[in-house]
């Protein structure tokens, strides 16, 4: 059977206070009885000094009658059950009972137990004083004394020592078992939260404070909780982003396979019809077939140069800087100048976007990608105009590239950001631009969207970075 642990406390409390209580009331009542044994002795032998003076008197003259009364009032006390005066002869000569005078005297030496049917038996003590002159021993004067009285009183002691230490060992019975209660109380909580913790609730705490050692331990607790809960969610996170990341390696591994095989496939095609046209000696078709060879080995090129870009995010890393992105886009802008004027497209760029902290190289790359993206799918009914601009929400930044363009079906809003994938083959391209953009994005810390309702409605690109240089930088750097 499991005891609690606060009644084992009030058990171990209540025996050590019962064994303490017993020594102390069986040392308390033995030396009380003793005192009052050698008080009442006491008293006894001055009464035996007072009427020794008399009682010699009286045998010298054997006037006996003036002792009689002093016999007799020895009475009023009620341990005293009679009193003898005995000579020489051993003969009573005066008592307080009259009917013992002339008699032989009791053994008074001897102590006398009487029952009389009582429940306690009657202890009488005789107590003697010899009484002497010059010549010799004139006679003895006794005195029956009972022990009624002491026993009363050493009863009533004991049993009121007795219900004092019941009462004691029962308050401090209640005491122990309280504090018990209120140690156990605080052990419970601990307890309750390492259960509900074991048992997958990663939010149990104790919350309990003090400085004893039980606040100790539940602090001690609540810190290695939150510390446990903090790995488990950063395992967490890091297996669903390695699930993520094996997902997109397998996609990458398929897609890549896939569309590195088609330029293979038409320089392989175009190899053996310019092997064809050379037996026959068909110098146009040589040469289209060495333009298709050109034009299938430029855009495998192409995919190799975009991949090994793609490849390189999170590896290679360069200086972080706090860099405007209005002058970044303004750059990217001006690197574009020839491409914009062959197109009359218009680019606004907010003058005052704020600053960001980022690698400038990779940010380039992101500015460059979303400006010629927005400048191919420009409209086939007019002219691109292209607005970029930025605005602080919380302790991040948000960049909106917004253009007029052909704009983008709401159900491949996920889509485009995959790896080679191209919405309409007539477009130029590899399909690895926007790919690259989310990767550097994400690389910062940072999240990209677009919206678009449909065709022809154009589109708007949103990513966002932090505003602040993070903690681990910032430390670096120092």
């Amino acid at each position: 059977m499991r005891i609690s642990l606060k009644y084992r406390i009030a058990i171990i409390i209540f025996v050590l206070e019962a064994i303490m209580m017993g020594v102390v009331l069986w040392q308390t009542l033995g030396h009380s009885e003793q005192a009052t044994r050698q008080h009442l002795a006491d008293i006894d032998s001055t009464i035996l000094e007072i009427l020794s003076g008399n009682s010699r008197v009286a045998l010298l003259t054997e006037e006996y009658a003036d002792l009689q009364p002093y016999l007799e009032n020895l009475l009023k006390n009620p341990r005293v059950e009679q009193a003898l005066l005995i000579d020489a002869r051993n003969l009573v000569v005066a008592s307080s009972r009259p009917d013992a005078v002339g008699k032989l005297p009791p053994d008074i030496s001897e102590i006398q137990v009487h029952v009389h049917d009582h429940p306690h038996p009657h202890k009488h003590i005789w107590r003697s004083q010899e009484i002497r002159n010059d010549a010799g021993l004139l006679g003895t004067l006794a005195i029956e004394i009972t022990d009624d009285a002491l026993t009363s009183a050493t009863v009533e002691s004991r049993n009121l020592g007795i219900g004092i230490a019941i009462a004691g060992m029962i308050i401090i019975a209640v005491v122990g078992l309280a504090a018990g209660v209120l140690l156990t109380r605080r052990l419970a909580t601990v307890t309750a939260a390492a259960n509900r913790f074991a048992h997958g609730e990663m939010t149990a705490r104790t919350r309990i404070d003090g400085k004893d050692e039980i606040g100790e331990l539940g602090t001690t607790f609540d810190k290695m909780a939150e510390n446990l809960q903090k790995m488990r969610e950063e395992a967490e996170a890091l297996i669903g982003e390695l699930s993520s990341k094996n997902s997109q390696l397998e996609r990458f591994t398929y897609t890549v396979s896939h569309d590195l095989k088609t330029p293979l496939v038409t320089v392989r095609g175009f190899a053996g019809m310019l092997e064809k046209d050379l037996a026959e000696g068909n110098t146009e078709g040589v040469k289209k077939d060495l333009q298709h060879i050109l034009s299938g080995t430029g855009t495998m090129a192409n995919l190799l140069e975009d991949l090994l870009k793609l490849s390189q995010i999170g590896l290679v890393v360069n200086k972080m800087d706090t860099i405007s992105l209005s002058n970044l886009f303004e750059e990217a802008s001006g690197d574009l100048h020839k491409l914009i004027t062959e197109t009359n497209a218009q680019i606004n760029i907010q003058p005052d976007m704020p600053k960001v902290y980022v690698d400038r190289v990779r940010m380039y790359e992101v500015a460059m990608n979303l400006l010629q993206n927005a400048l191919k799918f420009a409209s086939h009914d007019e002219s691109a105009r292209i607005k970029v601009s930025a605005r602080t929400i919380d302790n991040s930044v948000e960049c909106c590239v917004e253009d007029n363009g052909i704009g983008i079906d709401p159900e491949y809003h996920e889509q485009i950001f995959g790896l080679f994938n191209r919405l309409d083959q007539s477009y130029e391209g590899t399909g690895i631009g926007l790919s690259l953009v989310k990767s550097i994005v994400e690389a910062h810390q940072g999240g990209i969207r677009v919206e678009s309702r449909g065709a022809k409605t154009g589109s708007k690109f949103y990513f966002t970075l932090p505003l602040e240089v993070p903690v681990a930088v910032e430390e670096t750097a120092a």
